[in-house]
């Protein structure tokens, strides 16, 4: 398959897994699997066995979206920004925009590991691109708190839920190194200066299996980064500013 048909094919799948996961309410987070989704995307397409992308081969019916390869190459910077798109572009692991969410491949915070933590850093920095500023924040909801079993990074300009905590987070973890707890959902927060390699700072205090990961950059007067765990709960609409308990 060449390229610009390749590239038309996922951008047709992203913006309709985007559009799924917009319009379903917060109550049914968790129930949604992209292949309901894309159902009748990618049917009639046939991978080719000289793919022009990732020389991968790809099934036309399949919509299992599993870790990269390449992650070596990716974690240790042999292949960067407009490369990597490139070469990810129709397979599993592309990153790419779609809406106010950065989508790559996998099921969740769930497949991230030791072995393939590095695609998954790439993907976070791809997101800090569209959030840079103090009032922006990059949510990943964990498995049970999301509509659509396809991994993707929210970035969000938070309101004042989003403003409370993000200062409740500076004083905690501004002027005293290492993790602190009392956060949200038995959650704990660090900072980091820049802005680090979010997933693996995140696994260096344990398993992220359950957790929602929340970066908010900019932060502690410019210095850097805070790394916030939510365990087994999403506090994305919180922070979004449009939550409604109603839906819960």
């Amino acid at each position: 398959m060449q390229l610009p048909m390749l590239a038309a094919v996922v951008l047709s799948v992203v913006s309709l897994a985007s559009a799924a996961e917009a319009g379903a309410s917060a109550s049914q987070r968790g129930s949604r699997s992209l292949s309901d989704v894309m159902e009748n995307v990618t049917q009639s397409k046939e991978a080719s066995s000289h793919s022009a992308v990732a020389g991968e081969q790809q099934s036309a019916d399949s919509t299992t979206l599993m870790p990269v390869p390449n992650q070596t190459d990716l974690s240790e910077g042999k292949v960067s920004g407009e490369d990597a798109l490139e070469l990810h572009l129709g397979s599993s692991g592309g990153w790419h925009q779609g809406g106010d969410k950065m989508w790559g491949g996998g099921r969740g915070i769930e497949d991230i590991n030791l072995g393939n933590v590095g695609y998954y850093n790439e993907g976070m920095y791809a997101a800090h691109a569209h959030c840079r500023d103090t009032h922006c924040a990059l949510i990943v909801n964990p498995p049970g708190h999301r509509t659509v079993q396809h991994f993707h990074i929210h970035f969000v300009h938070f309101k004042s839920y989003g403003s409370n905590l993000k200062r409740s987070l500076e004083r905690m973890v501004c002027s005293s190194a290492g993790w602190h707890g009392g956060c949200p959902c038995g959650g704990k927060a660090a900072f980091f200066p820049g802005f680090p390699l979010v997933f693996s700072a995140a696994m260096s205090e344990g398993s992220i299996a359950h957790a929602s990961v929340i970066a908010w950059p900019a932060s502690c007067g410019g210095r850097g980064t805070i790394v916030q765990l939510a365990y087994d709960c999403s506090i994305e609409h919180q922070i979004r500013g449009d939550y409604n308990p109603r839906l819960r």
